[in-house]
């Protein structure tokens, strides 16, 4: 599954339940980006569906969040952003870390997503985009792997 961060302000994404193939099949020949992130991904939180296949936005789709791990204070925190009026659409617990990035007060990505992790117990290996910040990956890890590739003129 996969997110593509393009002009100031914009996502697009594309999911899939099922095999890589899969995903392929359902992305627009013009899925162009400027920075993106992918995850595939084994069911922890929910059953695999394509409601909650990885990457997972925020309500404004600017806040986009690839996760590996448990975060143990999900059903906490999503009882707590629920009460605040937020609309879950996945069962995961990778939609609550995103809600509570999209929140964060910070203001650089950077430090939104430092102030959302403040709130969260578990492991986690994330990738973060943001469409107002669409120059930039972020990435965190406690406990599950981040693994960064670069490649020339490619990363």
């Amino acid at each position: 599954n996969k997110t593509a961060a393009g002009k100031p302000g914009t996502l697009k994404m594309v999911k899939a339940k099922g095999r890589v193939r899969e995903l392929e099949a359902r992305v627009p020949k013009r899925f162009a980006g400027t920075t993106g992130i992918a995850h595939t991904r084994w069911a922890t939180h929910g059953a695999p569906s394509d409601e909650n296949a990885h990457p997972h936005l925020d309500a404004e789709n600017k806040v986009a969040v690839v996760h590996n791990g448990i975060i143990d204070n999900a059903s906490e925190l999503r009882d707590r952003l629920t009460a605040d009026g937020v609309v879950f659409l996945s069962e995961t617990d990778t939609e609550v870390l995103t809600h509570l990035i999209a929140r964060a007060q910070a203001d650089t990505l950077e430090e939104k997503v430092r102030e959302a992790l403040r709130s969260v117990e578990g492991t986690y290996g994330i990738a973060v985009l943001h469409a107002d910040f669409n120059d930039r990956i972020v990435v965190a890890r406690n406990g599950s792997p981040v693994v960064l590739g670069i490649g020339e003129k490619e990363m």
